[in-house]
């Protein structure tokens, strides 16, 4: 490999570690999210519940039940709080690049609140206790699969409900790139895969249990919610801890995406399916080509061709390649459909291959020599191409990756914090190329003062999601992510001005990947229905799980 091209991954002790806080020591904590930007030293510090994140399946044998002890720990703290006028913040794993989790005064590290990972029978409607039939549409087909539910802690790591489903024969229905945030958080930003046909990670939550204002359980779903309410209510555990049941949609939608200030998020009961195995083929294109591809016809159509599909796009042309060909803008299709639905080759792939999770501009982990961008930023474009050139993987080019799906979906490195950062904005459909020819001009308008991406940006394809904070409440969306490494001059800035641009043309900005100050202005011309979320946090939660982030948006 030339020296120029050489990147350095180091995987030491610094790389795998994990912020794990115990019990015992609830003064003089130090909390900070992922990139390091953000921290706290609060007042108290919190860890409450019966589970285990250090020795996950040790509490197995307690799966089955539901965390009262854990529920009451949690109320009494928030009881606490407010008597004391302060204000409270629960954390996961701090992956928002933006100050969503900071705060002062006390903060609850959830992640020992994953006790309970069962298929919930206790107060469920019939017809939802031993499956119940959907309707999807993947590949432009109509199609019915039969869906279950699944109880988990709202602190739940994902790769531990991940691992609590594979024992029950169940998966996820999609995922993030990456499977080491904490469910509740994953859901609190409307944190999202690929697949026109599949929303947001909210919007597979069929119920979920918040502790809010007063210290009071709320158990809150939709107006046709799958709890019987008479059951519920007429429950001696339910009683004993005060949980009132909610079947409201305005509450529900406001409650999905809480961003941490509809409450603690106790526990919730997902929408999930038999587990299941992906198909992975990725192909390179020529940028102008695929685009007139995807606009000949129909583009919903075109994107849900396959049940997942994305674009990996290099910010820059080539100018200096040695081949014509590099004078085209390169891009990359990932394709991924159900396996049964595909003529798998038998050289298919088992494994991913990690290096891929840096190249991708998905997930970007380990510890990378940003001094081999910085010394050549204009060697940048090409080692982009070689980069998306190395990806390709279909049927008749290495045979493609198959796999479970968690395995297929996810595209980090495990524990790996990751070491780039990243920016995400989301367009309805009929604005998606005017926004990626938006991107090109600032890019290149930079790159004249050696400014660079590190790497490529994506396109991910979403259906709506009704929750009012979703960033895909409007309709399907388009989600483009711009990532770049860590310690790469000149990309921060460059970031902040693409984020701007975007925003300015009526774009939606992700609640945990953004660099910009936000607003109450940002926000309502963003999301239609923020007026009703700010009424319901009002009511259901209010000042105590507030914190600077959260007031500048609402005041």
């Amino acid at each position: 490999m030339p020296s120029h091209e050489l990147v350095i991954l180091s995987f030491d002790e610094e790389l795998s570690y994990s912020q794990i806080f115990g019990k015992e020591k609830t003064y003089r904590q130090r909390w900070c999210n992922w990139y390091g930007n953000h921290s706290s030293e609060p007042l108290k510090f919190f860890v409450p519940g019966n589970g285990n994140v250090k020795d996950f399946e040790s509490t197995r044998d307690r799966w089955h039940t539901y965390d009262y002890e854990g529920l009451k720990e949690t109320c009494e703290l928030v009881k606490a709080a407010e008597k004391r006028g302060r204000k409270v913040r629960a954390v996961g794993s701090g992956h928002a690049l933006t100050a969503i989790s900071q705060c002062e005064d006390y903060i609850v590290c959830t992640h020992d609140l994953n006790l309970t990972q069962r298929r919930p029978v206790q107060f469920i409607k019939k017809e939802f206790v031993d499956g119940f039939e959907v309707t999807v549409n993947f590949r432009n087909e109509k199609a019915t699969e039969k869906h279950f539910l699944f109880e988990t802690g709202g602190g739940t790591k994902v790769h531990h409900l991940i691992t609590a489903l594979e024992k029950d024969g169940l998966a996820l229905m999609n995922k993030g790139g990456s499977s080491i945030q904490a469910i509740s958080g994953a859901i609190a930003t409307s944190t999202h895969g690929s697949g026109i046909g599949i929303g947001p990670l909210p919007s597979m939550v069929r119920s979920v249990t918040i502790v809010g204002k007063g210290g009071q359980p709320f158990r809150i779903e939709p107006h046709d919610g799958i709890t019987d309410a008479d059951l519920f209510n007429a429950g001696p555990e339910v009683q004993t801890h005060g949980i009132q049941l909610i079947q409201d949609d305005d509450v529900f939608n406001s409650a999905l995406v809480g961003i941490g200030s509809m409450g603690i998020v106790f526990s919730l009961i997902l929408e999930v399916q038999e587990s299941y195995r992906l198909y992975e083929e990725r192909k390179l294109w020529d940028w102008e080509t695929l685009k007139k591809e995807m606009l000949k016809g129909n583009l919903y159509e075109y994107v849900n061709a396959h049940r997942h599909f994305e674009v990996l796009i290099n910010p820059y042309i080539d100018k200096n390649g040695p081949d014509d060909d590099d004078a085209e803008r390169k891009c990359l299709v990932t394709s991924r459909d159900y396996s049964r639905s595909c003529k798998v080759p038998s050289n298919a792939t088992k494994q991913r291959n990690y290096i891929s999770s840096f190249v991708s501009g998905i997930s970007i982990s380990g510890r990378l020599s940003p001094w081999v961008f910085n010394r050549n930023s204009k060697a940048i474009p090409r080692l982009t191409n070689n980069s998306l050139t190395r990806l390709i993987d279909h049927a008749e080019k290495g045979g493609g990756f198959e796999g479970d799906s968690y395995r297929v979906l996810d595209q980090g490195l495990g524990e790996l914090k990751f070491y780039g950062y990243a920016i995400e904005i989301g367009f309805e459909m009929d604005r998606v190329f005017e926004a990626v020819d938006l991107i090109f001009k600032v890019c290149e308008e930079a790159q004249f003062y050696e400014h660079h991406l590190a790497a490529p940006f994506s396109l991910r394809f979403v259906k709506q999601c009704p929750a009012y904070l979703s960033m895909m409440n409007k309709a399907d969306m388009c989600m483009i992510e711009l990532v770049s490494v860590k310690g790469v001059t000149g990309t921060i800035s460059l970031l902040m001005r693409l984020e701007r641009e975007l925003l300015g043309i009526g774009g939606v900005p992700h609640w945990g990947l953004s660099l910009l100050p936000w607003t109450g202005e940002t926000v309502q011309k963003a999301f239609p229905d923020f007026k009703r979320w700010k009424k319901n946090q009002a009511l259901y939660a209010g000042e105590t799980f507030t914190n600077s982030f959260v007031k500048n948006i609402l005041d």
